[in-house]
């Protein structure tokens, strides 16, 4: 798969060589605003794999990447060419003939000249997730609730939903999705750390119905 795209210098660049563009990596990757001191939901098994009907390939409708979930495993494949003047990039890149090189790390990438711009080939394969001790699934009221464990105490919580073929990752960063579990386990309003939450099942599903993840990152679509 490949396309033709601007990226922006907000994106985060996974291959690599910076080449005054960057790629989006959008699952995990920033420190999430709220975290959990246990994998949740609490008391349910964890999976041992992803089930059939969520394995198969998938298209990011916001950058085209594609998303690859196999058995114990989800990869990202980014495969497109960039477009851009040699003008814009960074100081510590130089142009030279068909090739730029990286000043700092002497790293060379190919490129093709085209008018007065330069289009480089970006392919990168990243592994999102991978199911050991610190990466966990368990599913519950017909979501898969993807656990990635911090540090020996915090774990982040994505919520992964699969309906009609669309995949939609929710993540909580909103503060209203905040308040709300800190009113559910009563958790001190005056928190001024990034705030751990240690739910029952119970306050857990009381949260999830609440419209809890609230915060859609991506969306992708089964091909």
């Amino acid at each position: 798969m490949s396309n033709s795209r601007k990226i922006t210098r907000q994106q985060i660049n996974r291959v690599g060589f910076v080449l005054g563009f960057v790629i989006l990596i959008g699952l995990w990757g920033c420190e999430p605003p709220a975290t959990f001191k246990e994998p949740q939901p609490t008391d349910t098994a964890n999976l041992t794999e992803f089930p059939e009907e969520l394995q198969g390939k998938y298209v990011s409708q916001m950058d085209n990447s594609v998303l690859l979930i196999e058995h114990k495993i989800i990869r990202r494949v980014y495969d497109f060419y960039n477009k851009q003047h040699p003008s814009q990039l960074d100081s510590n890149l130089k142009l030279v003939g068909d090739s730029i090189i990286n000043l700092t790390t002497n790293e060379r990438v190919a490129i093709k000249h085209v008018g007065d711009s330069i289009i480089t080939h970006v392919h990168s394969l990243d592994t999102v997730f991978k199911f050991d001790d610190d990466h966990i699934v368990r599913k519950y009221k017909g979501y898969y609730f993807v656990n990635q464990r911090l540090d020996n105490e915090s774990w982040e919580v994505k919520k992964i939903s699969f309906n009609h073929r669309k995949l939609m990752v929710g993540g909580i960063s909103t503060k209203e999705d905040i308040d709300k579990l800190k009113e559910i386990t009563s958790t001190q309003k005056d928190t001024t750390q990034v705030p751990s939450f240690s739910p029952t099942k119970k306050q857990f599903r009381q949260f999830i119905r609440r419209n809890g993840f609230s915060e859609v990152s991506e969306v992708f679509v089964k091909e």
